[in-house]
């Protein structure tokens, strides 16, 4: 009479149906649009500048702002999807987000752009936990970090379609023209949401959900039960409890700061490598489009990174991965100041760069919505991206450094590779943190 399906373990055990492909490709979309919003601005601000009679320089500051409002975005509104729910939040961020895109084609100042820029930035910040975070919860265990993977490469495939399009586009339909698309994409991703994708069951048990709902969201991923059946969920939820608190609660704290050192040291090693075109120009006299010719190698082995790296994970661990990815990723990084550039040694060390420097960073992102509970899983996201993004800061102020001292690229590349050595060090270090949790506390 008392006995309960464990809606956890059900969820834990159950196959790849249609309905988790389709959660996962519609949440791709949206972090593919999230992804070109944030890469289009940065490629056509000299015809913005243009268009709004300044000078390119005049409007970096108002560029500067998006990522800003990205950071920020994820500090405050990631734990909302936690509270109200993912569905719901990523159907009211892409409204949301649609207009403040759309505000950007009739900006008239700098003032002006740089505040729809804001706004924009903050929106396309609390996407990002919302999505991974819905994912997580409907994933089964086995296939969780492969689906985490998938959604999470979007951003990155995204900032790749943006580059395509102002190539091919902008001359014919002109800046307003580029964002008009990124307007209305997201108003596209809405009804797919609305009619294909589940709330989270967790998130429903969670919050005292009808039963009948609980059923109709597993329905939406193809796991049918019996209607008689009773569900035991995950803990409900009492008073309006801060998840932003409890991150660091339950013998998470010092795992959690760990992680953040970690997740800032991979975003480092990632910014300094994007930077390596100016490296190779001042110390070397690269032209800078000789470079970006081999770089647009490292950028497709990064899109292979980002989509492979969670089935990597489910097939060895996380832990190792990460420190695997992460060794390799500094010798790659070492080895570009050391093979002569141009050279079959140099081609394979930048691919080789853009592979394990990015899924180095991919494994840390995928780390998180997988460790942390579902009650605070999107704040765990949000906050995990705004502190690495605030962190990785140093990266500019590093290379400033390097190239005012004139340091050379071995120097360079070797400061480079550091944070990532930082990683592997640290990533067993993870993985013990993360057992003595689970040891204390059931996550």
């Amino acid at each position: 009479m008392n006995d309960k399906t464990d809606l956890g373990g059900l969820l834990d055990a159950s196959p790849v149906r249609r309905g988790h492909v389709l959660t996962v490709a519609t949440l791709f979309l949206v972090l593919l649009i999230d992804g070109y919003d944030l890469a289009v601005t940065g490629q056509m601000l000299p015809a913005i500048a243009s268009a709004l009679g300044v000078p390119t320089a005049s409007l970096t500051g108002a560029f500067a702002l998006q990522p800003m409002g990205q950071a920020i975005g994820g500090l405050l509104l990631s734990p909302l999807a936690d509270h109200f729910g993912r569905k719901r939040m990523l159907i009211a961020l892409l409204a949301l987000f649609s207009v403040a895109t759309l505000q950007s084609v009739f900006a008239t100042s700098v003032f002006g752009f740089g505040a729809t820029r804001f706004i924009a930035g903050m929106l396309g910040g609390g996407l990002l936990p919302a999505a991974a975070s819905l994912v997580a919860d409907i994933s089964s265990i086995k296939r969780r970090s492969t689906m985490v993977g998938i959604v999470y490469a979007g951003v990155a495939i995204g900032a790749v379609g943006a580059s395509g399009l102002v190539a091919l586009a902008l001359d014919r339909i002109g800046w307003q023209g580029v964002y008009l698309i990124g307007a209305l994409a997201p108003l596209l991703m809405i009804l797919p949401i609305v009619l294909w994708m589940p709330e989270s069951p967790l998130h429903l048990a969670r919050t005292g959900a009808k039963p009948t709902d609980i059923f109709k969201a597993l329905r939406k991923l193809g796991i049918v039960v019996d209607a008689g059946t009773r569900l035991r969920g995950p803990e409900r939820r009492t008073g309006a409890r801060i998840s932003i608190i409890e991150i660091f609660g339950d013998r998470r704290a010092l795992f959690t700061a760990v992680l953040w050192f970690s997740c800032i040291c991979g975003q480092v090693a990632v910014n300094l490598f994007g930077i390596g075109a100016a490296f190779f120009h001042e110390f070397g006299g690269v032209p800078v489009a000789s470079y970006a010719a081999y770089a647009s190698m490292a950028g497709l082995a990064s899109i292979a990174a980002g989509l492979s790296t969670g089935f990597v994970i489910d097939r060895f661990g996380r832990y190792p991965v990460t420190a695997v990815y992460a060794l390799l990723g500094a010798l790659s990084l070492a080895g570009l100041g050391l093979f002569p550039f141009g050279s079959a040694g140099f081609i394979a060390v930048i691919v080789s760069a853009g592979f394990f420097v990015v899924g180095t960073y991919q494994s840390l992102n995928i780390i998180t919505p997988i460790v942390y509970p579902a009650t605070l899983r999107s704040a765990a996201v949000g906050w995990k991206g705004a502190v690495s993004r605030f962190g990785s800061s140093a990266a500019p102020l590093i290379a400033a450094a390097l190239l005012a001292q004139q340091m050379g690229v071995k120097v360079a590349m070797c400061a480079a590779a550091a944070p990532l050595l930082i990683v592997v060090l640290l990533a067993p270090v993870l993985a013990v943190l993360e057992r003595r949790m689970r040891s204390d506390h059931s996550l």
